[in-house]
């Protein structure tokens, strides 16, 4: 790994950095962070590592991915090697759905904190609005085990009897929006944000009468078929900085369900291969590089250290306005991360889009992050 970085003229020290956003609380927020999903065991030590030795600042993480503790290590080598320090980074994680209820939020946090190995969280946001799949019983943390498993065992994805996803109906948000904030006041996080809520869902946190602080972030799928126009601009209204997550729209994932409105996704797409050519920058460059002059931060994933280093060599030119807005003619409103299975839940935020006829669908018997239960 160290080679690689030399040879692409990359030493101990960090080359390029990442422009930022200012949230509520007065703190920056790099605008290009590294994703963790579906970061395989093994490997995901190294890519952190990698992205912070190429620069990146803002690592984005969850305890539902199964592999906090190997970002942690990569964050305990880095800080070792004087490379940076825990004030350079800008660490975000995000509470379990399974984990709404007030008593059970510090309990999800705390975990995620021992296993990054740091002390406080820059910021944590509510993973999604519904409380499913969960029992609502007991904190579910990825030691008890991050995959689908029968509710007997307390996992963080449990299923009942028939096979359902659990649904926590006498859990809401607003409840779980109020414990957050405690986290705040005792120091263990900076910043609180929101994450796959729909505007009406967001309308009503900011609406919360006895709340202290209000969201500082939205992370939400936004790709070039999916560019979130209305809500990027009810955020800005709002003084909350979205941040877009499946940014290529690979939807290389059994939460994606519905077929491209072109054909293919967009990391394939027919006029972002010409912007690429006429650019001399690949297809994912070309995507960032559109995301960041819009003024939206986001999150992209990637093991491979030439694609964490590629993506991240996005500084060096400037998309025309012309191109720009060409972009318009492909934002399909292509959502390929619905996860129906837990629409059984009243605060499911897309059911909208599943459309009308649609029947329940049972568990998966793999989590997202690709980890499934061991008979």
């Amino acid at each position: 790994m160290a080679q690689l970085l030399l040879k692409r003229g990359f030493s101990s020290k960090v080359q390029q950095k990442s422009p930022n956003v200012y949230l509520r609380s007065g703190q920056s927020m790099p605008m290009v962070a590294l994703g963790t999903w579906k970061a395989p065991p093994g490997v995901t030590q190294t890519a952190v590592e990698a992205a912070i030795k190429a620069g990146y600042t803002n690592i984005d993480c969850a305890n539902d991915y199964n592999n906090e503790p190997e970002v942690g290590n990569a964050f305990t080598n880095v800080f070792k090697q004087g490379i940076v320090k825990r004030e350079d980074l800008f660490i975000q994680a995000k509470l379990w759905n399974s984990n709404h209820k007030p008593e059970h939020v510090k309990p999800d946090l705390m975990q995620t904190l021992i296993d990054l190995k740091i002390d406080y969280l820059d910021s944590f946001v509510i993973h999604w609005p519904q409380a499913a799949p969960s029992t609502g019983n007991a904190p579910t943390l990825r030691t008890t085990g991050a995959y689908p498993a029968h509710y007997s065992k307390n996992s963080m994805f449990p299923y009942d009897d028939d096979g359902y996803f659990c649904a926590d109906l006498s859990s809401h948000y607003v409840e779980t929006w109020l414990a957050m904030e405690e986290l705040v006041d005792e120091g263990l996080v900076k910043n609180i944000g929101l994450s796959n809520f729909n505007r009406k869902q967001i309308e009503e946190v900011l609406n919360i009468s006895n709340a202290k602080y209000k969201p500082a972030t939205l992370q939400n799928e936004c790709h070039p078929y999916l560019q979130q126009k209305d809500l990027i601009d009810y955020c800005n209204i709002n003084n909350i900085k979205f941040q877009a997550f499946s940014v290529l729209g690979s939807g290389n994932t059994h939460l994606a369900i519905n077929d491209s409105p072109s054909g293919t996704i967009p990391l394939q797409d027919k006029y972002i291969t010409e912007l690429s050519k006429k650019y001399n920058k690949t297809n994912a460059q070309i995507i960032l590089r559109w995301q960041l002059q819009r003024g939206i931060s986001f999150v992209s994933k990637s093991v491979n250290p030439d694609r964490i280093i590629s993506n991240f060599d996005i500084f060096d030119f400037e998309i025309d306005d012309h191109d720009m807005k060409g972009f318009d003619s492909i934002n399909y409103g292509w959502r390929h991360l619905l996860w129906r299975e837990t629409s059984n839940h009243p605060d499911y935020p897309f059911k909208d889009e599943i459309g009308y006829g649609y029947v329940l669908e049972k568990a998966p018997l793999e989590s997202s992050s690709g980890t499934a239960d061991v008979k």
